[in-house]
């Protein structure tokens, strides 16, 4: 089989760690396929250079693995609704629930439709606090994912920290979220299609006294930092068997709301002091890295990364084989 292996080329304002890290990944994959004995390509994808198109169309697959272009991770959806288009089986997400998730107000919206816990949130505008809102609250892009723009300033305990604060991102981000922070544990619940995975849960215990307990962009992406070394992700996580049915139960609803059970994806949460779990974001296409949360709960499973990784093309085969046998059938009874 042919397999094509998409992913964002960078841009001048990525450090060599940033740059590493991307190929990092995309060689892990590519060694996969190839132990496998698949045909591999790699493909970067850049800012009006399109030659990667053409390139798609002629694979049997395409393993999705570009995040955005240029490092923003907004025009990833531009991405996935291209291959769409093209017709070629894919992994991860399709158009849908790709953009949805990277608008954190409209995918709360859909979740607090259907029934499903979310915190408190609001879009920011400048220079408008609302005098209701309840605090702490935590401040985030509203478009970006990876933890970007969030670090220990992103928590906000007074209405003036919070005012200061959504000016400052309102600075860098064209939307900003304002959502309520939940106090409590944080899980992550991970799917291949409909299947979950174990729960894992991040555990801050360590983390230097006068550090917000959330998982920021130091913790994710700078390896020995103190938000790093602090922040230790424990899967399967220890949980009696009511909460932990509890917490699979919100995730898979809230997975399968937003993405119909397709792609893969993790579900990221927080218990509340009432034992209440509340759906924080729906990650979709999350990092595929061998040492990343996806993987780690794909071991706890009972799959190697091999195994994991096969599992996403298996997934991608198998749906888009369903949606052409469920066009097809649509076209002749239009036809008949």
């Amino acid at each position: 089989m042919k397999v094509a292996i998409l992913f964002d080329a960078g841009s001048d304002e990525w450090s060599p760690q940033d740059v590493a890290a991307v190929v990092a990944n995309v060689h892990e994959v590519r060694d996969v396929l190839r132990r496998r004995g698949h045909e591999v390509e790699l493909l970067p994808v850049r800012f009006g250079d399109f030659r990667w198109l053409s390139r798609v169309r002629r694979a049997d697959l395409v393993f999705n693995l570009c995040e955005g272009i240029n490092g923003h991770a907004r025009f990833e959806d531009f991405v996935v609704g291209t291959l769409e288009l093209t017709g070629v089986p894919f992994t991860g997400c399709r158009t849908w629930p790709t953009s949805v998730c990277h608008r954190k107000h409209v995918a709360n919206t859909l979740l607090s439709s259907a029934g499903l816990p979310v915190p408190a949130y609001m879009l920011a505008q400048a220079n408008k606090t609302p005098s209701e809102f309840p605090l702490p609250a935590i401040v985030k892009p509203a478009a970006e994912d990876a933890s970007v723009g969030i670090d220990n300033g992103a928590v906000c305990t007074s209405k003036r920290a919070l005012k200061k604060r959504v000016a400052q991102m309102l600075e860098q981000f064209e939307e900003v979220l304002v959502q309520e922070y939940i106090a409590g544990r944080e899980f992550n619940v991970g799917f291949v299609g409909k299947r979950m995975l174990p729960i894992a849960e991040i555990r801050f215990d360590t983390l230097p006294d006068g550090t917000w307990p959330i998982v920021s962009y130091a913790a994710k992406w700078i390896p020995g930092s103190p938000e790093d070394e602090g922040t230790i992700p424990i899967c399967p996580a220890e949980l009696e068997s009511d909460l932990a049915n509890n917490i699979a139960g919100v995730a898979r609803s809230a997975w399968e709301h937003l993405s119909d059970g397709e792609g893969y994806g993790r579900v990221d949460m927080r218990l509340s002091e009432d034992g209440q779990p509340y759906v924080l974001e729906v990650n979709p296409s999350p990092d595929l890295s061998s040492n990343a949360g996806l993987a780690r709960m794909g071991r706890a499973f009972g799959w190697g990364y091999d195994d994991l990784v096969m599992q996403i093309v298996d997934e991608a085969l198998t749906r888009s084989q369903s949606h052409r046998a469920a066009a097809a059938l649509v076209s002749g009874v239009s036809a008949a």
